[in-house]
């Protein structure tokens, strides 16, 4: 693709545009190469706006332009490159020639993006829209927990599924600790609960049960009576940690007894899964949506424990060409209508020949067996 990239600073006799405007082309004629479509043309009028310019995107495919106009009243400052497939891609940014504010700034927009114009990968973190619990096929008579949530005030329930999916993990681990305790147990519950999502387990437990959030923690543990300990996960707690506690509790204290595990949410375990999966071949990770989002908040500090770099791109103008430069972007989008992941995808589209993969993570009951845990990872 490097050996295809040509940048030319074009002329337009026709082409009329205001002081302190600028027109994105949505296509142009180049005049050897023909048709150019420019699928990131979003991306450059967003700057634009930004800057304090009016930005128009049009097309120009039947507009002339040409090197040999020298006096022409439009400069138009292009760079096109070779598909793989054939045809071409490219940017142009057209401003008045005797506007030289807007000049200078159309100049700089090009020469930046160009900079950064390379073939790459762009993976695509697909979050679950429900809660693992009880998402997914299930067979005939398998019961279903009541549908609970701890989110009145937070868009996000304590398991880190959306508020308003049917997850109800927070309610059956309540209900856990309730019937434990009632039982006469001392109860843990077992990891870390999702930062964001709101004041469970605090208000939850009410001080009935101790938090036992690291393999840590178990080995220091003490009960009052090693036949009467019992569990329960926390809810957003992922499943791999809390199995590396319950290695140590089941070690320490053989009778422990505990919640059923097809009352656990798998949420944020498939999140750390896909995640951790995705950055360990990543430059950059792109974030839209929420700050809150118990999946971003996720994301973000596994991103630094693998030196990812990552930046927020929730408004279109956000995105810079250092944060694109690498062979290989992650994109996480919480929008609700995935406004973000189309957005930046279609940029990203635009900037050099891309490779757009979706890969999720998803736990869900085995249809013949309802408590064995399946992955389907693509």
């Amino acid at each position: 693709m490097n050996r295809s990239v040509l940048s030319e600073v074009l002329r337009s006799p026709t082409l009329h545009i205001a002081p302190g405007s600028l027109v994105v082309a949505r296509s142009f004629k180049h005049p050897t190469r023909g048709p150019v479509d420019c699928p990131a043309h979003h991306l450059l009028a967003a700057h634009a706006r930004r800057a304090g310019l009016v930005a128009d995107s049009l097309s120009l495919s039947d507009t002339d332009l040409s090197e040999a106009l020298p006096e022409a009243p439009t400069t138009v400052f292009t760079v096109s490159y070779e598909k793989p497939e054939g045809g071409h891609r490219g940017l142009a940014l057209a401003a008045r020639s005797d506007d030289p504010a807007a000049i200078a700034f159309a100049g700089r927009q090009i020469e930046s993006w160009q900079a950064v114009l390379r073939t790459r990968r762009v993976l695509y973190v697909i979050t679950p829209p429900t809660g693992s619990a009880i998402d997914g096929p299930r067979t005939s008579g398998s019961p279903v927990p009541s549908q609970t949530t701890d989110a009145t005030h937070s868009p996000w329930q304590p398991c880190g599924c959306p508020a308003g999916a049917p997850c109800p993990a927070a309610g059956n681990t309540k209900r856990a600790v309730r019937r434990f305790l009632d039982r006469g147990d001392e109860v843990v519950v077992l990891g870390v609960p999702v930062a964001g999502t709101g004041t469970w387990p605090t208000q939850a437990l009410d001080g009935s049960a101790t938090l036992v959030q690291t393999s840590q923690d178990a080995e220091l543990l003490t009960i009052n009576d090693p036949d009467r300990l019992a569990f329960v996960v926390a809810p957003g707690a992922a499943v791999s940690k809390v199995a590396e506690i319950l290695h140590v509790l089941r070690r320490r204290y053989p009778r422990l007894r505990g919640q059923h595990p097809r009352e656990w949410c798998y949420t944020m375990d498939d999140l750390h899964t896909v995640v951790a999966s995705t950055l360990a071949q990543s430059d950059t990770l792109l974030v839209t949506g929420q700050e809150s989002a118990p999946a971003i908040r996720t994301a973000i500090t596994q991103a630094a424990l693998a030196g990812v770099r990552v930046r927020d791109v929730t408004e279109l103008a956000n995105l810079r060409p250092g944060d694109i430069d690498g062979a290989t972007i992650t994109l996480l989008d919480t929008t609700p209508d995935g406004r973000g992941r189309r957005e930046v995808g279609q940029a990203l589209n635009g900037l050099g020949p891309a490779s757009h993969i979706r890969r999720e993570v998803r736990s869900y009951p085995e249809p013949s067996h309802d408590t064995t845990r399946s992955i389907v990872a693509r």
